[in-house]
């Protein structure tokens, strides 16, 4: 037993109505976008000569361009998959906005003399 049968039939034309405006007045490709991060973290040992680096690669289906850096406080490098260094940053805020094209990338963060433990995430919004 419905006690208000004519919001149920309401709700479900308010429903419709809305999903139609946001179909019909949505960007083209708004909802293809998507996010991508690369993440590397590198630790040396001066005392025994180590390093070891870890993290996942950066790997773009399609062109992208850079919108976050987390972390990366001295700089960080982009290396593409054949081993060429695409591009170098003193700050996290120069990278945003810079574009990539798609292929696998690894991003290496600068280490100071000082603090001998590092990481970046970098994260790319394709196309």
């Amino acid at each position: 037993m419905a006690i208000f049968p004519h919001l149920r039939a309401l709700s479900i034309r308010t429903f419709l109505a809305g999903f139609l405006a946001f179909a019909v007045f949505l960007p083209a490709g708004a909802l293809a976008s998507t996010e991508v991060t690369g993440v590397t973290t590198v630790k040396r040992n001066d005392k025994f000569h180590t390093q070891k680096e870890w993290g996942n690669p950066l790997v773009l289906t399609r062109d992208g361009r850079i919108t976050r850096v987390m972390d990366g406080r001295y700089g960080f490098s982009i290396i593409d998959a054949s081993g060429t260094k695409i591009a170098d940053f003193l700050t996290p805020q120069e990278a945003i906005g810079f574009k990539l094209a798609a292929g696998e990338y690894h991003v290496e963060p600068a280490v100071c003399r000082l603090h001998r433990h590092h990481h970046i995430e970098v994260t790319v919004t394709e196309d």
